[in-house]
Parts: C-alpha cells; structure tokens; sequence
C-alpha cells in the first residue's frame, strides 16, 4: 500500500513557489484521488486532512495538518499503512 513519492501524483515536496488558489485546489484533488477516505484542503499555507480513525470500529474522525502538501501526503501514506497493519493484524 506504500505510495511513492517519486509518483506524478505526489506532490512536489521541495515546494518551490508559492501556488495560486486554483493550483492548490488542482493538488489538493490530486491528494485527495490517492488517499479517497480523506478529506483535503489548505488554508493560510498550512495543509490538513479530515479522515477515518485508525480504530476498527470507531467512527470519529481525525485531522492532520502540515505546513506544506509533501509533508501532509508523508503523513497520509503513514497513517494508511498504520491502519492497514492494524487491520492486518485483527485477522
């Protein structure tokens, strides 16, 4: 389940210029497609995403943030690979 980095839907993680609003939300949608149970946007140049608790059975929801879309896609790919041992392991 490991996304890599290198993939054309990663986003840059050097960050090298500031995006427009239509640039952030093009990334924030290209994020989105490869982790789909996640909820993503950026504001005031941090980026957060709304998603499923690692849990099996809880229904709330988590929020992460990172002050760029690299970071926070580093962050997602963890939390996915995290849930999906977890599942692994109940089995």
């Amino acid at each position: 389940m490991h996304r890599d980095m290198e993939s054309p839907h990663a986003p840059d993680v050097q960050g090298s210029l500031p995006l427009t609003g239509d640039q952030a939300d093009a990334l924030a949608a290209g994020i989105a497609r490869a982790f789909p149970a996640w909820r993503i946007w950026q504001a005031g140049g941090i980026w957060y995403a709304a998603g499923p608790c690692p849990r099996p059975g809880c229904r709330c929801a988590r929020t992460l943030h990172a002050p760029g879309p690299g970071g926070l896609y580093r962050q997602l790919d963890d939390a996915e690979q995290r849930t999906h041992a977890r599942r692994e392991a109940l089995l």
